[in-house]
């Protein structure tokens, strides 16, 4: 062919393909439609509808396709189906849509497994967001791919999304979400409201945003956010930023968190955290990763003053808390629902029981772990304790269920308390209980609040000294006291008592009558001690002396944890004579929540003193080699062993 001839028929062919193109885009491509869709259901895994019309609206936009530069789309409705477990209902249903899709976009995505779109312009928008039980999420692309991959990307992402409403239902099992979401997006930015459920507790929120790439796109620059969030009893205010949708990736800003307990916040958050009295704290937040973090700038737990600093990681196969918690000062009333005492007017316990009987939460022992350090200022014990601890240093460890209390270090009244707690939560039918304490050098006339006329000596003072050892098992801390097995020792080292308290437990009318008129004075201990033996809830003094010059003091009975019942006698040995001393013991009685005091029945001259302080001092030889030599304590063991031949 000659070239001329050949010229032309190229020119030909070319003003052929230029027409038939640009009757192609004149037209809309209207035969490219079906193609395109089944193009998309292929990449994409699931049906793509294509229509000119809308679900709601026969004259709606007609479909239309431009291939000039770009692959450009508008339809009166766009519909994707949702995965092959569950079709329906549609993940997504757009009306009055517009569409860009570059050719870039398009051949970078055959190996990147999300869809980048230039444009989504719609008039409006319903998505159905679900995932299930075992993971399976409507918004998938892969359904090859591991249901927890944290890196799993969205179905697909855009450039410029433009709304003028969206409807989103979304169902997530494993977070326990079902709510409805509204949103509209334009050039001012993103604004959206929710209403549903959350841990099947009441869920709303609402969120704005100067724009909208964080939640349409991944990779870019943070851009501000607030959120305002009622879940439960918790109320969440934040403010900040966002860079990635997805996991939340990139989240930084400042919050404000209110509600009635520590645990109604903790409940929303999937995080087991005490019941106490109403909270609120403030300070900075974080997410990056598997990781959340928080800082706890001003916190306040009733009347307490709380700081801290944390970390949550969902990493591992139960999540971690660890961090720090500190403060100026922590109440321990504010925690008394912790331990089953009740927030507000306190109710008149049934049958007159005081020990708290509200059940521990047991299973939410195992929702996660915890390493948490303690480091308090101040702990303020209530209104019987004259000086707070101050300060107090712990180990805060939950593990596989097993809550543990370790390292304490409680400096108060100039002496110290130290141990270890332990509650055993894996059976979910009763908790085990176990604690170990010893103190020493807790002054009394400091430690204690002991209200006296102006002049007058504390009822009592020394340096406490100690140790105690229980265990137990049950589902409240009534049933765990009740259960109570082990044994407490306490002494107490260069100690003094009111004059006047020990006569009248001596029932020594003469006496009393000549201190009260002359004024009362402290009495030196010589010796003070007290073995208690624990067994079923009942406690038992084996050796329960005080000894002055004037007096040798003992008790003898039993204290019922279980049935919160005192059966204690006081018996006093004078050591010197008085006209009228009545010889008869001092009787406590009844209801922890009500004793009462009576003398002991029968003839009041009968002078059987002897033979019960016999029995009382016998248990005394075992005790000494228990008592720590040291700050009084040795002169204190010569002035018992003194007490012995007596017996």
């Amino acid at each position: 062919m000659k070239p001329a001839r050949l010229a032309s028929v190229l020119l030909l062919g070319a003003l052929l393909l230029g027409a038939g193109f640009a009757y192609g885009e004149w037209r809309g491509w209207p035969w490219l439609a079906r193609p395109l869709a089944q193009q998309l259901s292929e990449r994409l895994g699931r049906e793509v509808l294509l229509r000119p019309g809308s679900i709601n609206a026969a004259d709606a936009a007609a479909l239309r396709i431009g291939l000039w530069g770009a692959v450009r789309l508008q339809a009166g409705l766009l519909q994707i189906a949702g995965p092959a477990w569950q079709p329906d209902p549609p993940t997504l249903e757009a009306e009055g849509v517009e569409l860009t899709l570059r050719y870039t976009d398009l051949w970078d995505w055959r190996g990147r497994g999300t869809l980048r779109l230039a444009l989504l312009r719609a008039r409006e928008l319903r998505a159905e967001l679900w995932r299930d039980a075992e993971g399976r999420a409507s918004w998938q692309l892969d359904p090859a791919a591991p249901p927890t991959d944290p890196g799993q990307r969205p179905l697909l992402q855009f450039e410029r999304l433009e709304l003028d409403r969206g409807q989103v239902r979304l169902r997530d099992r494993p977070l326990q979400v079902d709510a409805r979401i509204e949103l509209a997006i334009d050039a001012q930015g993103l604004r959206a409201k929710a209403e549903g459920r959350y841990r099947d507790k009441p869920l709303q929120a609402s969120l704005n945003s100067p724009t909208a790439l964080p939640w349409i796109a991944s990779g870019t620059a943070a851009v501000p956010l607030t959120l305002s969030l009622r879940a439960g009893r918790m109320a969440l205010d934040f403010e900040g930023q966002l860079r990635e949708l997805v996991g939340l990736q990139g989240l930084q800003g400042r919050y404000r968190l209110d509600g009635p307990s520590l645990a109604a916040i903790g409940d929303p958050l999937g995080v087991t955290l005490p019941s106490t009295a109403p909270f609120r704290a403030e300070g900075r937040l974080g997410h990056e990763g598997m990781r959340w973090s928080a800082e706890v700038e001003r916190a306040a737990l009733g009347r307490s003053r709380l700081e801290g600093s944390f970390v949550y990681d969902t990493a591992g196969a139960r999540p971690l808390l660890s961090g720090r918690l500190g403060g100026a000062s922590l109440w321990f009333a504010d925690l008394g629902p912790t331990v089953g005492v009740p927030t507000g007017a306190p109710a008149k316990p049934p049958g007159g029981r005081v020990l708290p009987e509200r059940r521990f939460d047991l299973p939410s022992l195992k929702a996660m772990d915890a390493d948490v350090q303690l480091a308090l200022q101040r702990i303020d014990l209530g209104a019987a304790f004259a000086e707070p601890i101050a300060p107090a240093r712990g180990r805060l460890q939950l593990q596989s269920g097993v809550l543990t209390l370790s390292g304490l270090d409680l400096r108060t009244a100039r002496g110290r308390l130290g141990g270890r707690i332990t509650l055993d939560g894996r059976d979910e039918r009763r908790a085990l209980w176990s604690t170990e304490l010893d103190w020493d050098g807790l002054s009394l006339e400091r430690w204690l609040r002991q209200e006296r006329g102006r002049g007058q000596p504390p009822y009592v003072s020394g340096q406490l000294a100690g140790r105690l050892q229980l265990s137990g098992q049950g589902r409240s801390t009534a049933e765990l006291l009740a259960s109570a097995q082990g044994r407490a020792l306490a002494y107490l080292p260069q100690g003094r008592i009111s004059h006047l308290a020990v006569e009248a437990a001596g029932i020594d009318l003469a006496q009393t009558l000549g201190v009260w008129l002359r004024g009362d004075d402290a009495l030196p201990l010589q010796c003070a001690v007290a073995d208690l033996r624990i067994r079923g809830g009942r406690v038992t003094p084996q050796v329960l002396v005080l000894d002055t010059r004037d007096s040798t003091l003992w008790a003898d009975g039993s204290l019922s944890l279980a049935d919160e019942k005192l059966a204690l006698r006081l018996q006093v040995a004078p050591k010197d004579f008085s006209p009228l001393a009545l010889r008869s013991p001092l009787r406590v009685e009844g209801p922890l929540s009500a004793p009462q005091l009576s003398l002991e029945r029968g003839p009041l001259a009968r002078r059987l003193v002897p033979a019960a302080l016999l029995a009382a001092l016998n248990p005394l030889a075992a005790v000494l080699p228990l008592i720590d030599a040291g700050d009084g304590a040795a002169e204190m063991q010569q002035a018992c062993r003194a007490l012995l031949p007596r017996a």
